[in-house]
């Protein structure tokens, strides 16, 4: 496995390469890193696997203030920075938002994403997390995870019509118990062009994919999915 880095608009961004294939990327969440995805790369033989540390997470360099704007533009450089062609991206929580986000805004960009625990905005959280998320802020605002608080309390803002922009396959993953809410997990299912939402019974938001064995399992049938062309 290389660990490697490249310039994103000044900031360093840390990232990991190993294996050979369709290049496939690992997208962490809030407060997390590559180290999240660990065992995947010895799990997705026939795959090129990247995992980028998102900036301010893991050994990516600092910014003073997060937007997932921001953030899914250092995928999109790291894409460009490899030469990847139609990449799978996988994002987990953060990382499914900002898969997103990347979709809406560059259709042609992504084979296929997997958006996995994500909301639409800081109300697609269930009101008891939304209280937490808030009490810790309270605490934490001076220091280094204080802003990554702030995120969450005040984005994403991804509206049904943002969505109708995503042209790409798009499989939306959600724990029964997730912490987020499975209206927003429909939203995106019923308003992209191609869109499946597959419910994991009995896992919460991160459990299924802490597990990266359990993770390999869940994807492994839909990596395999042939995207049908309308022309056939």
């Amino acid at each position: 496995m290389e660990v490697k880095q490249f310039d994103s608009n000044g900031v360093n961004i840390s990232y990991t390469k190993s294996g050979e294939g369709q290049p496939l990327i690992f997208v962490h969440g809030n407060m997390g890193s590559n180290q999240f995805f660990k065992d995947c790369p010895e799990l997705f033989k026939g795959y090129t696997v990247y995992m980028p540390d998102s900036r301010s997470h893991g050994k990516s360099g600092k910014v003073k203030r997060l937007n997932y704007n921001d953030m899914a533009e250092d995928i999109v450089r790291l894409i460009e920075h490899e030469k990847m062609d139609k990449p799978i991206l996988f994002g987990f929580s953060d990382g499914g938002i900002i898969a997103l986000l990347i979709a809406m805004k560059h259709p042609d960009l992504l084979g296929k994403i997997f958006a996995a625990g994500i909301n639409l905005t800081p109300k697609g959280i269930n009101g008891f997390w939304r209280f937490c998320t808030r009490l810790a802020f309270s605490f934490t605002f001076p220091f280094k995870f204080g802003d990554k608080m702030r995120l969450m309390m005040t984005q994403p803002n991804i509206t049904a019509d943002d969505l109708k922009a995503i042209t790409t396959p798009t499989i939306v993953l959600f724990g029964e118990k997730d912490i987020v809410k499975l209206a927003d997990s429909q939203t995106v299912v019923d308003s992209v062009a191609d869109g499946k939402l597959v419910i994991i019974p009995k896992e919460n938001h991160g459990s299924y994919i802490e597990d990266n064995q359990k993770l390999y399992n869940i994807l492994k049938p839909h990596l395999e999915e042939e995207v049908v062309s309308d022309e056939e």
